[in-house]
């Protein structure tokens, strides 16, 4: 997902990390569902904001929640931006690190998934989200709690272990950060275990060869011999949900 901050990926680069979001979307795109049945809101929206909207996962998912409300999409990357307008959406290119876009006042539902951890200027943003949010909106942020897991493998509990040390998907627990722009949050953590799948099968082998470029990482041999192999596939993914009101 793109998060509000321009990319440099070679052309192919970018593809392979788009097909990688959605396959993520494919296999655990029960537990989007489930985090949509927790935002409970008392009314359907009128007008949604998907902020690092990325490759409209979440657009999609929240266009087909609530078919009557205008999702408006929200990336600094052109070529991003580009494909969800000729999907239909609304479509807003900012940088997320200079505040909230000031024309998307008055919505009712902000949807920021895996978007915030990459924004240097937090305070400010939320900031401007709650000055946006019409009386009774909502801003729902989600993280992956955890790297998805693919397979009960040493190697791989090895590698997740190695990837979390090297700091990836780092994020803070948000709930001080809302509280400090005037929320109120309640947050939610969601664990999925699906069936092994074909598209399963093609998100572990698009994924697992990416702890072979942790620096300092001497399990790399390891990790490989579980790729060269039949993978036998457990799927899991957790996240956590916070919903600001």
């Amino acid at each position: 997902m793109s998060h509000g901050h321009p990319h440099h990926e070679p052309a192919d680069e970018g593809a392979a990390h788009r097909r990688v979001l959605d396959l993520d979307a494919e296999v655990f795109g029960a537990q989007l569902t489930a985090v949509l049945d927790l935002l409970d809101l008392p009314v359907p929206p009128r007008r949604v904001v998907d902020l690092g909207a990325g490759t409209g996962t979440g657009s999609r998912s929240l266009r087909d929640r609530f078919p009557a409300a205008t999702v408006t999409a929200v990336d600094s990357d052109p070529r991003m931006l580009s494909v969800l307008a000729d999907q239909g959406f609304a479509v807003v290119a900012a940088d997320l690190d200079e505040g909230f876009p000031v024309q998307l006042h008055g919505a009712d539902l902000v949807w920021a998934a895996s978007s915030l951890h990459h924004v240097h200027d937090v305070p400010r943003l939320l900031a401007g989200v709650r000055a946006a949010l019409a009386p009774g909106g909502v801003l729902a942020v989600v993280e992956l709690e955890d790297l998805p897991r693919f397979t009960t493998d040493p190697a791989e509990d090895r590698a997740r272990a190695a990837a979390r040390a090297a700091g990836w998907n780092h994020h803070p627990d948000w709930i001080p950060h809302l509280r400090a722009a005037g929320f109120t949050v309640e947050r939610h953590d969601l664990v999925l275990d699906v069936a092994p799948s074909a598209a399963a099968q093609e998100f572990a082998r698009a994924w697992l060869p990416r702890y072979l470029a942790i620096p300092g990482f001497d399990e790399g041999a390891a990790v490989q011999a579980l790729l060269d192999g039949d993978l036998v596939l457990e799927p899991r993914a957790q996240r956590a949900l916070w919903v600001a009101r």
